[in-house]
């Protein structure tokens, strides 16, 4: 179904989103007017409301209607503050841009080749040499990268930056590792002819003009609320009758592990659900799971043999190379992993693919994790996300409950932007100086265009 909002666009972007979407999301449509409009914007939907899109398609299609002579270098700056992350949007872009760039040509344009590329801690030497002679159009980093980037020749390749996309920018508004993206962005900005437009992807957050601050600095954001009725399947759930005493005819000096009986639950769940995630709250707990579940797959009845000739479950944390990640990432959106037991490495936005439930032991850290960790099942708009939790002990009932009623609730933690982190400033300070000569007024007067350190005082500064 036409939209108003897809006439801004060319004709070929415009075609190929009417070929491939019935219509633009709630979160979609504000993101283009503000977008449109030159405004920063920070959008703030659940995940799978195409959030991701909405920010590059724009990009994309100004790329796209550019001539060549133009292009320098990297023109869209994505920033994630996950590699995996990083990884996986790259892919995911790979559709829009072959799509819009076959209907250009078919309608007889003159399509320019956009590429990209990712600059993260699992980047070769080999592949950095290469960003730097031959900058992408788009480039995928991390706030740390980038870092390094500003504090290198790979700097050069930046000049030219007019879009500047902040993935799950509420992972990074609340803490310290924020506020050194938040100096780097004003670092970027001062290399540029004019700001870049920075376009933030959030979750929903509290409160949203925090973290608007947070994005901005000292310029004005606008806040794009894509929320849609979300729904949410939750259950809180102990499988035995007595956590205190877990195995019939046991003493509690015996056995009151609740382990045995979650491991059990969560292999039945099995027959319900093809693909799962499993959150646990520690890279030790993930491997002990994970080692369990496939014995317990492998004792399954006789007549399952076949399943269980499969290899049931794999881990998955950020101590994992990138390609043994990567291995089981594609394994489960492939269908040929039926449950991934992970730590908060597959909590931020990265597409699964279908996952049918998410399964976590004890209580989510946070409401805001919660949503994000249940969010990964049913991640397409308008579906379902389901969600089990278990607790492992009598206190985690009631955390476990009251965190799901929080989330079904919305009523989620408040970001606070850390004011004046000096460690992070030193850090910077240190770096600039590197590369450039500072002038003390100058270098303060940019530090506090950052909203970390919009209230640093001179003498705080000097000392």
């Amino acid at each position: 179904m036409a939209h108003a909002v897809l006439d801004a666009f060319s004709a070929a972007t415009k075609s190929w989103f009417e070929a491939s979407f019935d219509a633009p999301t709630k979160a979609q449509v504000g993101a283009w007017e503000t977008i449109a409009s030159g405004e920063h914007a920070l959008v703030i939907a659940p995940t799978g409301s195409g959030k991701t899109l909405a920010a590059f398609l724009s990009a994309i299609d100004q790329l796209i209607t550019q001539p060549e002579a133009t292009k320098h270098g990297t023109k869209v700056l994505y920033i994630s503050p996950l590699k995996a992350l990083g990884v996986d949007v790259e892919r995911n872009l790979t559709a829009p841009l072959v799509g819009i760039t076959q209907t250009a040509m078919a309608q007889g344009h003159e399509v320019p080749e956009i590429r990209t590329g990712v600059r993260s801690g699992d980047t070769s030497q080999r592949d950095r040499r290469r960003l730097i002679t031959d900058p992408p159009e788009i480039l995928i980093t991390t706030p740390e990268s980038l870092y390094l980037m500003l504090t290198s020749k790979a700097r050069e390749t930046l000049t030219d930056v007019e879009t500047v996309i902040v993935d799950e920018v509420h992972a990074l508004a609340g803490n310290k590792r924020g506020a050194h993206l938040a100096v780097s962005l004003e670092r970027l900005d001062a290399l540029l002819d004019e700001p870049a437009q920075r376009i933030g992807l959030s979750a929903t957050v509290r409160p949203a003009e925090e973290v608007a601050r947070f994005l901005g600095g000292v310029q004005p954001v606008t806040i794009v609320d894509g929320a849609e009725n979300k729904r949410w399947d939750i259950t809180v759930a102990v499988p035995v009758t007595d956590m205190t005493q877990p195995d019939t005819g046991a003493s509690p000096e015996e056995n009151v592990s609740m382990w045995p009986h979650v491991q059990a639950k969560i292999v039945e769940l099995a027959e319900e659900y093809r693909s799962m995630i499993v959150f646990v709250n520690s890279r030790r707990s993930a491997e002990r799971l994970t080692s369990a579940l496939n014995e317990l797959w492998e004792e399954r009845e006789e007549d399952d043999a076949d399943d269980a000739a499969e290899e049931f479950a794999r881990t998955h944390h950020g101590s994992m190379s990138a390609t043994a990640r990567s291995e089981v990432e594609e394994g489960l959106k492939s269908g040929t992993l039926r449950c991934v037991v992970a730590t908060s490495s597959l909590e931020l936005g990265i597409d699964m693919g279908v996952v049918d439930a998410v399964v976590h032991l004890q209580a989510a850290p946070s409401v805001a994790a919660g949503l994000q960790r249940v969010g990964r099942a049913g991640h397409q708009v308008g579906e379902v996300s389901v969600g089990w939790f278990f607790p492992l002990h009598r206190a985690d009932v009631v955390d476990a409950a009251v965190v799901t009623e929080r989330m079904l609730t919305g009523d989620i933690e408040a970001i606070k932007i850390p004011a004046n982190p000096l460690d992070i400033l030193a850090q910077h300070t240190i770096a600039a100086a590197a590369m450039d000569e500072l002038v003390d007024q100058q270098w303060l007067d940019l530090v506090r265009r950052a909203a970390p350190f919009t209230t640093l005082s001179l003498d705080v500064y000097a000392s």
